[in-house]
């Protein structure tokens, strides 16, 4: 793009004539920059007495081709247009070339949508140092507006937010968020997202309670489905260095039909269908790669059902919660169920299995029991809890018989690896 006249303080070669430019020597001694060093300089003061978009950008130009840095001696601002000839001159801190996520025209200033020169916009950001995108403060900055003005939030906005959290996760994003961001976002019914005290929310650790707990909205938000470049798993740890409870460590309950020991009865876990055809399969489902879990994950999940006491009950469990959080409000739930898991002290509450009842009883425990395993172990990956549900259930029905289960995993490609053999052969090792 080349320079016009007018754009600056030049000599008027017209008045002058064109033998101007041999007096080059003469005209550096009475302080006539000559060199393209100086004349940069020169234009890059002068640039900021214009006013017109279309010279400001000629000079922008070039003082990129003349690849010019501003020094310490020069002021740095942007020019921010508003018609053709209206604008301001802008701190470059306050401006940034891209906003992909469209959340900042009000706190920045984005280029890209006033420059259409996408080598002038690389320019402005490695001379004049104004950032490519927003940074994590910036986003900071944005969630404290909303925190005070938005009532709900959008998927989106929930998205472009903690994407950015996500993906510069470290020392300092951790203590800026951990000190700026005093509201959470919480799973709603509806589209948008509401907004809730850091302390009256929780990570839904267990989906039995928050099953039980649903009707308040209480739980921290996740994207559905997961997206790849922030994973559940990975916010939920976010969560957790932000100081978020974990439902199952904040909840009392009390177990109301269970008061005296005549009501409880130990029993083999074997009786109650945890024995090796379930962790086979377990064990083959987890495998698959599409789970992502590794060997020593998948193999920490299936001990934490070894390690369960069961506990027969002639009745249903009765179970009544009180939920406290530090923000000192509570919330009380109560619920009678075929089969409890209780993870903080690893029992397993059970209804006694009455095999004569008919089948329309063994369906019901077979599908709570398939319930309560498959939420217990996926709290983490909730989105698969429905498969790996609806397998164990149809293993209940088939007793876990050890051929039936060997043709349902074949029909449905599922294998253990050697490892995986040796913890069974080691988890059961008279079988």
């Amino acid at each position: 793009m080349n320079l016009k006249p007018t754009d600056g303080p030049f000599i008027d070669e017209n008045f002058y004539g064109s033998k101007i430019a041999s007096y080059i020597e003469e005209l550096n001694a009475i302080g006539v920059c000559v060199d393209v060093k100086k004349a940069c300089s020169l234009l890059a003061r002068h640039i900021y007495s214009l006013s017109e978009f279309s010279p400001i950008c000629r000079i922008y130009s070039f003082l990129r081709e003349s690849n010019w840095e501003p020094g310490m001696d020069v002021e740095k601002r942007i020019w921010v247009p508003c018609g053709v000839n209206n604008g301001e001159w802008v701190k470059p801190e306050d401006c940034v070339i891209h906003d992909k996520d469209g959340l900042f025209s009000f706190q920045l200033k984005v280029l890209e949508k006033y420059y259409d020169d996408r080598k002038l916009l690389v320019y402005l950001s490695s001379a004049f140092n104004v950032k490519s995108n927003p940074t994590v403060d910036d986003y900071c900055m944005i969630w404290k507006d909303w925190e005070s003005h938005s009532e709900k939030l959008t998927h989106a906005e929930c998205c472009a937010f903690w994407s950015c959290v996500g993906k510069h996760w470290g020392q300092h994003t951790q203590e800026k968020i951990t000190e700026t961001v005093m509201k959470l976002p919480v799973e709603s019914s509806g589209s948008e997202i509401v907004l809730l005290a850091k302390g009256s929310v929780f990570i839904a650790d267990d989906l039995q309670l928050k099953d039980l707990f649903s009707h308040h909205s209480i739980f921290v938000w996740y994207p559905e489905p997961s997206l790849p470049y922030l994973p559940r798993t990975k916010l939920i740890e976010i969560y957790k260095k932000m100081g978020v409870l974990k439902l199952s460590e904040s909840v009392q309950k009390e177990e109301l039909s269970l008061e005296g020991d005549q009501y409880l009865k130990q029993a083999h876990p074997s009786n109650h269908l945890i024995g090796k055809e379930l962790v086979r399969l377990i064990l083959g489902l987890f495998s698959d790669p599409s789970f992502e879990m590794e060997r020593k994950k998948r193999h920490e999940a299936v001990q934490s059902l070894l390690n369960l006491t069961i506990l027969e009950a002639l009745e249903p469990i009765t179970v009544k919660y009180t939920l406290s959080g530090y923000s000192g409000k509570s919330i009380n739930a109560e619920a009678s169920q075929m089969i409890h898991w209780d993870k903080a002290s690893s029992k397993l509450f059970t209804q006694k299995i009455d095999k004569t009842s008919g089948q329309k009883s063994l369906l019901e425990y077979a599908t709570c029991f398939s319930e309560t395993i498959a939420k217990g172990l996926l709290w983490e990956k909730e989105d698969r809890v429905n498969e790996l549900s609806e397998l164990i259930k149809l293993a209940c029905l088939l007793e876990f018989d050890k051929e039936a289960i060997g043709f349902l995993m074949k029909s449905m490609n599922l294998q253990v690896f050697k490892d995986d053999e040796d913890f069974l052969s080691s988890a059961f090792p008279y079988e």
